[in-house]
């Protein structure tokens, strides 16, 4: 009693580090490491331990052994998929020199922990799509397997059973991936391509109100789903939140090249006004015009002025050896050029 009244009179909430939720936040959240692989890292949300007792609700078996194999099997199956999914990721962030030390699976699926975003929309567009592109190789070699495979191996053996789930595992996976919601797959793809036109911030904006419409859209789908719905209502719930997140960051920072210094830096609206386009994105055919004809004009206005130096450097010679009155009636003028350029009046 005391100690409960102590905590009271501190003002202790249930977000408090030693709070009953919080400790039981921290023990969903603890992971043991999987292994290495290529120098990447992988762990698993101990979580994710409890799918093969879902999966045994759904696999075929006739009996305890064998409904365990094949939940086994769609277990294992299911996070080599993802850990590939995720490792392309990897790969194509390697070619962009983007590191990643880890990889963390869980019951939702698996996260690539990049160093550092993608720099620019053609980097993040080959990124994003590295992933679902995973899946197509997988179907190239499962599912001319599961042709060739009669109907009766393919349904009732346990290697049949894995080119049959492995097929539709990715098919799954590969569809879900590329819905435009940020922040899958298909959702960071739309922002890149998007910020090849415009600037990539108001993109952002633009695929984030997408990515919280699809998530608000699955957890609608997801009432009266049994446990399909409740993982729909997680993952709704995750876009609405991730997306919410990376819309107030696009408020304040540039999407890519974060680091640098940008006006919305200290001006969080300034995008709005054009400032810092990239490309000449969302700028008239007018506008860029003129200023390609100023560039022309400057340019051409630096080669007149290399010009008039070298022919300064030559009348200067010849001011040395002959003297003024030796000088021709071009050398003058070129001399009473130069002098009214540095008086201004030229």
């Amino acid at each position: 009693m005391r100690r409960e009244a102590a905590a009271k009179i501190a003002g202790v909430s249930a977000f408090d580090h030693d709070s009953p939720l919080i400790r039981l936040l921290r023990a969903l959240l603890r992971s043991f490491p999987v292994g290495t692989f290529f120098g990447v890292h992988v762990r698993m949300y101990w979580m994710a331990l409890l799918l093969p007792l879902l999966f045994l609700q759904w696999v075929p078996g006739q009996g305890v052994g064998e409904a365990l194999l094949y939940a086994t099997i769609s277990f294992v199956g299911l996070f080599l998929v993802i850990w590939a999914h995720e490792m392309s990721h990897i790969a194509a962030g390697w070619w962009y020199r983007i590191d990643t030390p880890l990889i963390t699976l869980g019951p939702l699926g698996g996260v690539a922990h990049m160093s550092e975003p993608a720099g620019s929309a053609r980097a993040e567009l080959v990124v994003a799509l590295a992933g679902p592109a995973s899946h197509l190789v997988w179907l190239a070699v499962c599912w001319p397997l599961s042709r060739l495979l009669s109907p009766a191996v393919l349904y009732d053996s346990w290697y049949g059973y894995t080119v049959w789930y492995l097929v539709v595992i990715n098919q799954s996976l590969l569809l879900f991936n590329l819905l435009p919601c940020f922040p899958l797959d298909g959702g960071r793809a739309l922002r890149a391509l998007l910020a090849m036109r415009w600037h990539p911030n108001r993109a952002t904006l633009w695929a984030t109100t997408v990515g919280i419409a699809g998530g608000a859209g699955l957890m609608l789908f997801s009432f009266g789903g049994g446990l399909g719905g409740s993982i729909r209502f997680l993952i709704g719930l995750t876009c609405v939140l991730e997306s919410l997140r990376e819309r107030q960051l696009a408020r304040h920072v540039l999407v890519y090249h974060r680091t640098l210094r940008e006006p919305w830096q200290v001006d969080a609206e300034a995008w709005k006004q054009g400032i810092a386009r990239q490309r000449g994105g969302g700028v008239g055919w007018f506008a860029r015009w003129r200023a390609e004809r100023q560039q022309r004009k400057a340019a051409r206005q630096r080669e007149l002025d290399a010009e008039l130096e070298r022919d300064v450097d030559k009348a200067l010679e010849r001011l040395h050896e002959v003297g003024l009155s030796g000088l021709s009636k071009q050398e003058r003028e070129v001399l009473l050029r130069a002098s009214k350029r540095r008086k201004g009046a030229g």
